[in-house]
């Protein structure tokens, strides 16, 4: 008995496994689609619930949907109400597991036997295949049949677990798993493993295989499925700790969710157990089968049920999370969470996004720096200082970020991008610097009672045009993947090259006339060299994109 109890929880674990391997992999080839359909979530309800069932069939669990949401909320790239849609569709796209195991054994192919097979191929595959997506698609066939053999594992030894327990007195299988319990204490057990396990797709998967052979009731099977559904919500709520109110609410609008509707179901349940055993008799006599069809029912009526008040479950919500008394001091990241390190493709876009918000600080320090130079009556040192220790913090803490993201398993692209972010950091940093020094200068040409020669003034005005421009051009680049702009970010960069020799050429012929001071020389030579390297730093930053975009592919 001891063994034939090992035997099957070993099989839980390759069960598990397989799941995450088929999980992950099926992420890495569909991440960008659904990246995208993240991005394009409205406040359409519909839109909103058909974006958590697709993403959440692609990934296979709720919980890791939900914990992504609470990251885009809390770094405010969803709302809450959007969130909340999201959620109500990713409870239906979990139960896609469940179908999947209920094939095992069903009709006179052997479905698992046929999965055990293509997992064998799909490892081989990914193995001694180079090409990255075919690899993929062999690390999803893999995990399925992970998942198929776990199957097999625990039917097995669940059978002789059985088997061996109607062979001693009082049957304590039977007692354990088929007695009429209380549907309570069911919904408990069911919400505490699933905690446990933090899926409730392998504890509902488990539940139809124990069904399938018998020994799980399917009344039994309806509660245990009931409470399943509020654990998964409980990593979502654990996850949520530190964060903004609204990412708070975010996994309490999952909880509350699942808990209506479980208080929905679990009356008629019980007090009509005999019509619903008949009902879901009439659609399959698998027992596995049903238990699949009503974890999917279940989620679907309750959604249809939930989503005409979406705005009072959020209005609900904020009343149980009220709005912080104290003030949460705005975080580094705009765009960025740990939570989002679970999904690599959403988060290595995220970070571009956030690379491009650090752009604009710099390019702000550059601007503010250049009007203290230009009008030396403007003081903007307050607010050059503030930018440049955010610059010095985003700059610490993205590459830390970039750091932990290549721990994952990225796509071959993603990787690209990733390594490429860390030196496009780095230039955004410096550009930065450069503008603490031109600050530096104007005080310098403050302090000394000196002024700059209007030509001087105005020569350097049309090179900060020329930079500005060239940031536009070469940013929009980078943030759209746009590699049919490398060659105009190219011009633009040379052509400041080139009136940067001019207007050393032009301070030449100035001093001597006799028209230009030593110091404010000095001062005008430095400025327009510092602007000709920003600009080089401006220009790598467009160029970076060549390392992962070939030049026939355009905007993505």
């Amino acid at each position: 008995m001891i063994w034939n109890v090992f035997f099957m929880f070993g099989g839980v674990a390759v069960m598990m496994f397989g799941m995450k391997i088929m999980g992950a992999s099926l992420e890495q080839v569909a991440g960008g689609g659904m990246k995208k359909l993240l991005g394009r979530i409205t406040t359409n309800k519909f839109a909103g619930v058909g974006v958590g069932v697709a993403v959440t069939s692609i990934i296979q669990s709720s919980t890791a949907t939900t914990v992504m949401l609470v990251g885009f909320v809390n770094v405010g790239i969803l709302t809450l109400a959007q969130a909340t849609n999201v959620i109500m569709g990713a409870n239906i796209g979990t139960t896609v597991t469940a179908h999947i195991v209920s094939l095992s054994g069903v009709g006179s192919i052997d479905i698992g036997a046929i999965a055990a097979m293509l997992g064998c191929i799909g490892v081989l595959m990914s193995m001694l295949i180079k090409n990255q997506k075919i690899a993929n698609i062999g690390s999803i066939l893999g995990g399925l049949g992970l998942i198929f053999v776990g199957l097999e594992f625990i039917s097995t030894y669940a059978k002789a677990i059985m088997f061996v327990s109607e062979n001693v007195p009082h049957g304590w299988v039977k007692t354990i798993f088929q007695a009429d319990h209380n549907p309570i204490l069911l919904v408990l057990i069911g919400l505490v493993l699933t905690a446990l396990v933090h899926s409730s797709s392998t504890i509902t998967a488990l539940m139809v295989v124990l069904a399938s052979i018998g020994i799980l009731s399917f009344d039994n099977a309806l509660f245990l499925a009931l409470g399943s559904n509020i654990g998964t919500c409980l990593t979502a709520v654990l996850s949520s700790v530190g964060t903004t109110t609204n990412a708070k609410r975010t996994a309490f609008v999952h909880l509350l969710f699942n808990s209506i509707g479980c208080l929905i179901f679990i009356a008629p349940i019980w007090l009509c157990k005999n019509q619903v055993n008949s009902l879901f008799a009439s659609i399959s006599p698998n027992s596995g089968t049903q238990i699949a069809v009503f974890h999917t029912l279940f989620n679907v009526v309750v959604t249809i049920v939930l989503l005409p008040f979406t705005k009072y479950i959020v209005k609900l919500v904020c009343l149980i999370v009220p709005d912080a008394k104290k003030p949460v001091e705005k975080p580094d990241f705009m765009y960025l969470d740990d939570r989002l390190l679970s999904t690599p493709p959403v988060a290595v876009g995220n970070i571009r996004k956030e690379i491009v918000r650090m752009g604009e600080y710099a390019k702000n320090n550059v601007n503010d720096a250049m009007q203290m130079l230009l009008d030396i009556n403007v003081d903007k040192t307050a607010e050059i200082a503030e930018r440049e220790e955010t610059l010095n913090l985003l700059n610490k803490n993205i590459t830390s970020y970039l750091t932990k993201l290549v721990g994952k398993k990225l796509s071959d692209e993603d990787d690209r991008k990733v390594g490429s972010y860390f030196k496009v950091v780095s230039d955004v940093e410096r550009v930065g610097d450069y503008a603490e020094n031109v600050m530096e200068y104007s005080l310098r040409l403050k302090e000394s009672g000196l002024e700059l020669s209007k030509d001087a003034i105005e020569e350097l005005t049309l090179f900060l045009e020329k930079v500005n421009h060239l940031y536009m051009i070469a940013f929009t680049a980078f943030d759209d993947r746009n590699t049919s702009l490398l060659g105009q970010v190219k011009d633009i960069e040379e052509d400041v090259d080139d009136y940067c020799a001019v207007l050393e050429q032009r301070h030449l012929d100035r001093v001597k006339q006799g028209s230009c001071s030593a110091q404010a020389g000095s001062i005008f030579l430095q400025t327009i060299s510092n602007l000709e390297r920003v600009a080089d730093h401006i220009y790598n930053v467009a160029k970076s994109i060549k390392s992962y975009r070939t030049v026939k592919e355009n905007v993505i």
